[in-house]
């Protein structure tokens, strides 16, 4: 009985505890709507609200952008794949240089042969021999020197193949990083948004059920309500998209910090165009078309090699030689110098010449094809920087003055001054207007990373070399022969805002006037 009587008297005093505490901490200023934002964090994470775990890990102590992009180029698989094909270009390359070397072979026979004659003075062919015998070719129309130059540039196709792919990656990690640290940004702000609404729910309901307010508010803040929530669902699930590419790319989940990146915005050229001229010289996708069209000219060359006689060098050393043979020809030792020269092979040959230049035709077009796509993706991605710097200050001056407008409508909304629905939607373009402001902040960034990965630079902005020996080959100087890229960009649009102002026709005050169907007032 004791115990229980304390166990009451306990739970009597927490209570009385708990109400002074709460009656203790209003203040004259209650009645004036509270905004204050109080949680940053995704649904189920805020004070009051039932846990959500968002089904992806967040571990790990923060990395920098270069020292990921670093990574992913070494160990993903894309590069990786891209690296080894050009390992293989490089051991056929190698192989190919092997058609100048002489070679040699050891050559054993037994045979079982029917004598239709006696075996005088051991003369006859012999049942056993054994032979080294040495093959150099000395002249094949320029069939092997034509395939080495062919295979170089096939292998150099293949490194910069590998550029244009470590280029491509390096740049979807940048976006998927920046992206990561956008969406947790707007992750944060749809949670401001939906405190803000449901506070706003909350005293409109209070309001309600004490009598002094309209059923009417309290279905409308309850529809901006469930938007809300709608709106921070929606941005979680992006935010889990993101972090699903992050993952792909990089092969493990992006960690809790992500540092801010700011060396991005450097300088650029002072026109799109210059920045083409840049990117004509060290665009891999470029690179990598004209190499493939100079190797096709050497696959035409040592195709038309057919058309030229050849000549061999064939040395023979008997090693061993049966009894029954040791004084025929067959055993003695020999050195022959032989010609091969085709008179006619059905037209294949002819048609095997066509066929290698219609490829270089092919690879020609390839390379006016690599040009445009070139020119396009960097003209995008700079003009993208000139229109996001300057949209840039505009979204800031757009959010700091819609702040200030929502705190002066939150307080006439207590005051009668203002209508709910002036409430909310001060709210929603408040949440809208730092959506806007981020994403233009963050797509400046990837503008950057954009115009330096057209132009093969990316990397080197970053500081980013592969961990292991990859090669750094020089550019061929025949480069510059086939060069026919234009490096003419279009004009930056200009607006001129004063100039759309004088265009635009005055606001009429009879407002009739200006709505289709009115009839126009009569001057009498």
């Amino acid at each position: 009985m004791n115990k229980k009587y304390y166990a009451i008297l306990f739970a009597a005093a927490l209570f009385i505890t708990g109400t002074v505490n709460a009656d203790s901490g209003k203040t004259k200023d209650d009645s004036i709507l509270d905004l204050t934002i109080t949680c940053g964090l995704p649904l189920g994470h805020c004070k009051g609200e039932p846990t959500q775990d968002s089904g992806i890990a967040k571990a790990g102590p923060s990395v920098t952008l270069r020292d990921l992009v670093e990574k992913t180029i070494t160990a993903n698989p894309e590069v990786q794949a891209s690296y080894h094909a050009y390992l293989a270009a490089e051991q056929e390359h190698n192989a190919a240089i092997g058609g100048y070397l002489p070679r040699v072979d050891l050559i054993s026979t037994i045979r079982a042969q029917e004598r239709l004659a006696p075996n005088f003075s051991n003369t006859q062919t012999p049942d056993s021999q054994t032979q080294l015998v040495l093959h150099q070719m000395l002249f094949d129309g320029f069939a092997t020197r034509n395939d080495v130059n062919r295979l170089g540039h096939a292998a150099r196709v293949r490194y910069y193949q590998i550029q244009s792919t470590m280029q491509s990656v390096a740049m979807e990690t940048v976006k998927a990083y920046m992206d990561t640290q956008k969406y947790r940004q707007f992750v944060a702000y749809a949670s401001d948004n939906y405190v803000a609404h449901k506070q706003i729910y909350d005293r409109i309901e209070e309001r309600v059920i004490a009598g002094v307010g309209r059923r009417v508010d309290l279905e409308q803040a309850n529809a901006r309500l469930n938007l809300a929530e709608a709106n921070l669902l929606t941005q979680s699930t992006n935010l889990q998209n993101v972090e699903a590419r992050y993952q792909r790319l990089t092969g493990e989940l992006p960690p809790a910090e992500l540092p801010e990146v700011d060396f991005f915005k450097t300088s650029v050229e002072p026109t799109a165009t210059k920045a083409l001229e840049t990117t004509y010289q060290k665009n891999p996708d470029v690179l990598a078309a004209i190499e493939n069209i100079i190797a096709t000219e050497d696959e035409v060359n040592a195709k038309r090699a057919k058309y030229s006689p050849r000549l061999d060098l064939l040395g023979t050393k008997n090693l061993h030689t049966s009894i029954d043979g040791q004084n025929s020809i067959s055993a003695g030792d020999a050195i022959q110098l032989t010609m091969s020269y085709n008179i006619f092979n059905g037209f294949s040959d002819k048609s095997v010449v066509g066929q290698t230049i219609e490829k270089k035709y092919n690879a020609q077009d390839l390379r006016d094809k690599a040009c445009r796509d070139t020119r396009q993706t960097l003209v995008i991605a700079y003009t993208d920087i000139i229109n996001l710097k300057a949209q840039l200050p505009l979204r800031d001056q757009h959010q700091l003055s819609i702040q200030k407008a929502r705190e002066a409508y939150r307080k006439q909304f207590d005051i009668g001054q203002r209508t709910l629905l002036d409430l909310l939607d001060t709210e929603n373009e408040y949440f809208n207007s730092r959506m806007n402001y981020t994403t233009t902040d963050r797509d400046l960034t990837t503008a950057y990373a954009r115009t330096y990965a057209a132009q093969g630079e990316l990397l080197n902005k970053l500081d980013v070399v592969r961990s292991d020996d990859f090669p750094d080959l020089a550019q061929g100087d025949p480069l510059d022969d086939y060069k026919v890229c234009e490096t003419v960009a279009p004009d930056l649009k200009q607006i001129n805002l004063d100039n759309i102002v004088l265009k635009a026709q005055p606001l009429n005050p009879d407002l009739s006037i200006k709505m289709p169907g009115t009839p126009v007032k009569s001057s009498e």
